[in-house]
């Protein structure tokens, strides 16, 4: 037997083996998205502290207060529920990070669409991570209306959730294209939509209701 057909035979075998057991499909496409989130974070955070400052604001487009970048912190969790709280969140991620690795470890084939959500998780998780283990609060500074203020770490993480919600309804409508239905298989797709999108406005009405109505009606 040629010696190079054999090592190359060998070589091929173990590459395939290590692949299939060690690195999932869609691994370094996660890797990716989490780092560039990761470096977008910080790099803003890192803008804002240096050249906004904190408790400051400035007016990308003058005269519209509907956006504005204010330098601010956040203690607490999400819409600044909870301050009192802070080393909570401060080891909460490295429970949502030790779950949502396991969960993508955990799927036979990731899509790109599970890929890119974990990765923003990841991503987001782990800047806003580094703010409360260095600093002991999160920065904030992207004023939206009356919404509370967030930073590219919120935004990613709530982007992954809708993500995730989408992954979840075309998992199950593609078990439901698989098995025998006859004529309701050629309806999936429309549902999927109606389901998304009804799903979408319903988190939505919940996100303004939690974030912006409790605290401007009851928590003055």
């Amino acid at each position: 037997m040629n010696p190079i057909c054999n090592a190359r035979s060998v070589l091929e075998t173990l590459t395939q083996s290590d692949a299939g057991t060690k690195w999932k499909p869609g691994a370094l496409w996660v890797g990716l998205v989490a780092g560039v989130i990761l470096a977008l974070d910080q790099f803003t955070k890192f803008l804002v502290v240096q050249n906004i400052g904190m408790g400051n604001a400035w007016d990308p487009i003058p005269g519209f207060d509907f956006f504005r970048i204010v330098g601010t912190y956040n203690t607490g969790t999400a819409c600044g529920y909870f301050p009192q709280l802070s080393i909570v969140f401060t080891f909460a991620p490295f429970l949502i990070l030790a779950a949502v690795i396991w969960f993508y470890r955990s799927q036979a084939k990731p899509s790109w669409l599970l890929s890119l959500a974990i990765g923003l998780i990841i991503g987001g998780a782990v800047g806003n991570l580094i703010d409360r283990l260095r600093l002991g609060y999160v920065v904030d500074f992207v004023a939206v209306g009356t919404f509370p203020i967030f930073n590219v770490a919120d935004a990613a993480v709530s982007t992954a959730v809708v993500l995730l919600l989408l992954w979840s309804l075309r998992e199950e409508s593609h078990k439901a294209d698989a098995a025998p239905a006859g004529a309701a298989a050629n309806k999936s797709s429309w549902k999927l939509g109606a389901v998304f999108i009804g799903v979408l406005l319903a988190l939505a009405a919940l996100t303004y209701f939690v974030c912006v109505l409790i605290p401007a009606n009851f928590l003055r």
